[in-house]
């Protein structure tokens, strides 16, 4: 079994820090679940069972009609969730829904391709997947503040950031993945900051660091890091989207991808 590239453990426990953070540090995961549910007002789907994974399910509720089943699926326990796992270890029956919503939390699965075939595989010929997550591009100021800081200090930087999931091989998982019409586009969202503590804020309350080995960052350049001057940040909000292929239709040969 090959070494996991996040640790699940960690994740759970980033997600429920996630769960518990202020509204206005939220604001990330609120843009995601607005720009998917603007989205999904423009398509034609029917839905009678809808899962969603990580945020949305209020928003998603409102979306659709009152008699649609919605299931949530998370990696933190909650009153409001009904299936508790990672991603890529979905219990969900094959062809049982129409609608797969998720957001906030696919950036850090340790088998995004096998998530994404588990979620295309559980929806029924002609349903919708509609994704969003932290991608590349995203905390490139921040990430090289901690860099310089540490390395200023110690004499070298360890890595402190996990893998970001590009355009480009966002489309072609999509397509691995089984989706029809797989569409991935980028939305660069550009942020000004008047301390490192407020964008940890926001960073905790979307997602946080789930590498498997993670070494104390050094006091000093903590120190240094928060008395940082107000900088610009940016993130990269990765969009996905993709039809579970009707009976019949052929797919196309390959993604399409898109930046906004």
């Amino acid at each position: 079994m090959s070494e996991e590239i996040f640790c699940r453990k960690r994740r759970q426990l980033n997600r429920r820090r996630a769960l518990r953070s202020p509204l206005d540090s939220r604001w990330l995961v609120d843009r995601m679940e607005e720009d998917l549910a603007d989205r999904l007002s423009y398509m034609s789907v029917e839905v009678q069972t809808a899962l969603v994974i990580g945020d949305g399910a209020a928003r998603i509720r409102q979306q659709l009609p009152p008699h649609v089943r919605v299931l949530t699926s998370d990696l933190a326990t909650s009153p409001q969730t009904h299936i508790v796992a990672d991603e890529d270890r979905l219990p969900i029956a094959d062809a049982s829904c129409d609608l797969v919503f998720a957001v906030g939390t696919l950036d850090s699965v340790h088998d995004l391709p096998g998530a994404l075939l588990l979620i295309r595989r559980c929806l029924r010929p002609g349903g919708l997947f509609l994704g969003a997550l932290m991608g590349a591009g995203s905390l490139s100021t921040f990430r090289s503040m901690v860099q310089s800081h540490e390395a200023a200090v110690t004499g070298s930087a360890v890595a402190r950031f996990h893998p970001q999931v590009d355009v480009r091989a966002a489309g072609d998982l999509l397509f691995r993945a089984g989706f029809s019409t797989p569409v991935a586009d980028l939305d660069t969202v550009h942020v000004s900051y008047s301390n490192a503590r407020r964008l940890l804020g926001d960073v905790r309350a979307t997602s946080g660091n789930a590498l498997p080995l993670i070494r104390p960052f050094p006091m000093e350049a903590g120190r240094k890091l928060l008395a940082a001057a107000p900088f610009q940040e940016q993130f990269g909000l990765l969009y996905l989207t993709g039809w579970a292929p009707e009976k019949g239709v052929q797919r196309p040969s390959g993604p399409v991808k898109g930046r906004v």
